[in-house]
């Protein structure tokens, strides 16, 4: 799986992105190195139980894996497309 104890399967993005700031588009960001965290997630028993003990604290903003593995600062490594 990696160094890293999670890693997901990703996509590169392709439709042009725009930063909005208070309702108004600031820049066209680039997307060179934006991806579609679309999954599988693949997480060791190990990962697993050291990204839940850091993100209990902050349960209420947690809606997603990604957003768990963001509460509890993991780092994530992408699996390489094919």
């Amino acid at each position: 799986m990696g160094a890293f104890p999670i890693s997901v399967a990703t996509v590169p993005i392709t439709d042009t992105c725009k930063e909005v700031v208070d309702g108004l588009v600031r820049r066209t960001v680039p997307r060179e190195t934006l991806v579609e965290a679309r999954g599988p997630w693949l997480i060791t028993r190990e990962g697993l139980v050291d990204t839940l003990a850091r993100a209990v604290a902050r349960e209420g903003e947690i809606t997603d894996m990604l957003s768990l593995c963001e509460a509890a600062g993991a780092r994530v490594s992408i699996l390489p497309s094919r």
